[in-house]
Order: C-alpha cells, then structure tokens, then sequence
C-alpha cells in the first residue's frame, strides 16, 4: 500500500503543469494520477486510454438524452467528470511508458473537440426529449456547428502559415500576464472567463448540483454560458482572420 501511495504521489508530480487551471490542480490531476499509478503496469496504451476517455463520454451523452431530472443531469455530469480523468491520464501515461508521439498529441486535441460536438448535440436532444420542441433540434444542430466551426478555425490560426509560429496543442490554453492597460485588463479577464466556460469540466458539476436547490434546467443554463462562448470566439476569430487576410497589404507582408 504504501508503495501504492508513493507511486500515486510521484505520478501527480510529474503530472503538474508550470501554468494550470484550479480545477486540475486540485481535482483532476490528483484523482487522474490514482488511475495513471493503476494504469501503468498494464498493456494498455496512451492511445487507447484516450479512446476509452472517449467512450465513457458517449456513454456521458447517452445519460443526458435519457435520463431525465436532475438527477439524470448530475449522473451524465459524473460521467463527463470520469471521461476527463481518462484524459488527463493518457498524456502522463505516455510520458512514464516513454510512449510519446505528435500524433497522439493531435489526438488528443481531436478527440476533445469530438467530445465538445457530442455534448452540444447531446444537450440540445435532452431538452427536446423533455418538452418535444423542435427548436431544440435546431439549437442542438447549431451547437454541433458553432463547436465545429470553432474547431475548425483554430486549427487554421495555429497553422505557422497564419501564426508565423509553431503552435503545439495546447499552448493556446497557457495563461498570459495580466496587460498593464485597462482596455487590456478588460479583454484579459474577458478571455480568462471565456476559457472557463470553455473548459466544460470545471464547471459542469456545479451546474448540475444548483439544478437541485434553484428553479432552473441545468442543460438549458449549460448551453446558453457554453454556446454563447462559442459564439463570441466564432465571430471574434472569423473578424480577425477577415481584417488580417482581406486586407490588401496582406500580400506585400
């Protein structure tokens, strides 16, 4: 037991990240490295850690569109909550079986804009299930499509075609400095905020657990915060690759 315990502890160590959200540090990773310290010794790949993760998660999609309430609200949450240990074990599994790759890096990146689609689909299909409104096809289409696009967009602003740089997966979630401007401060803390609804496990479980003590549904709460995101960065990407590409001093740069 007590090598157990070690081998857990040196595994969240190793997991930590110089610049990481609250909710990893203090949840995520510490119950991950449990599952990573269990994982290790078996035949299992980082690839197929990923791809379980994501199995769990369309398990975690099925709850929501079946189970009604609250309660089936807080269970597909559980099941959110579960997918994204998985995901934060497969990255430091890699790293301690020497199973590292760029591809499974973009797998990785794959995988959770896969996950973000499911669950925009997977919500708006909850809501119409309860009331039979065919809006909420509607709303579940133009989820699937908003987090699509998004997807999409990102990965042409990370080529080093556009950026001038290499951008790996997951350094556009690294913070930055707080600006000294005050218009600066505004749009850092706007893009902080937006970078927490964004990351749906952080605040998931809150959402489901408030579902029981306020008057509220919890899945319309979580896609009006979490698509209106995604609206925002939609059009504040799509006006910045059309002002920087449009312009015809693009071609004398």
């Amino acid at each position: 037991m007590a090598s157990l315990i070690q081998s857990i502890r040196d595994v969240y160590l190793a997991s930590k990240k110089k610049e990481d959200i609250a909710w990893n540090i203090y949840v995520a990773r510490p119950i991950a490295a449990i599952l990573v310290a269990l994982l290790r010794p078996t035949p299992l790949t980082p690839n197929q850690v990923t791809f379980l993760g994501v199995a769990i998660f369309f398990v975690a999609a099925a709850a929501f569109i079946a189970l009604p309430g609250a309660w089936g609200f807080l269970v597909g949450a559980l099941l959110v909550q579960l997918s994204y240990l998985f995901d934060c074990a497969d990255g430091q599994l890699a790293r301690l079986k020497s199973m590292t790759s760029e591809v499974g890096s973009h797998l990785d990146f794959l995988m959770d804009e896969l996950k973000a689609m499911t669950l925009a689909g997977a919500l708006g299909v909850r809501l119409w299930m309860l009331d039979a409104q065919p809006y909420w096809l509607i709303v579940a289409t133009a989820g699937v499509f908003l987090v699509g696009a998004a997807t999409s967009l990102t990965n042409f602003v990370r080529r080093p075609e556009y950026a001038g740089q290499e951008i790996k997966p997951g350094d556009s979630a690294r913070k930055r400095a707080m600006p000294a401007s005050l218009i600066g401060k505004v749009v850092w803390l706007a893009e902080a905020v937006a970078r927490y609804f964004v990351h749906y496990p952080s605040w998931i479980m809150w959402v489901a657990l408030a579902a029981f003590v306020l008057p509220f549904d919890a899945a319309i709460v979580f896609l009006v915060l979490y698509l209106g995101v995604y609206m925002v960065y939609l059009a504040r990407t799509t006006l910045a690759i059309l002002l920087k590409l449009a312009h015809p001093g693009f071609y004398r740069s």
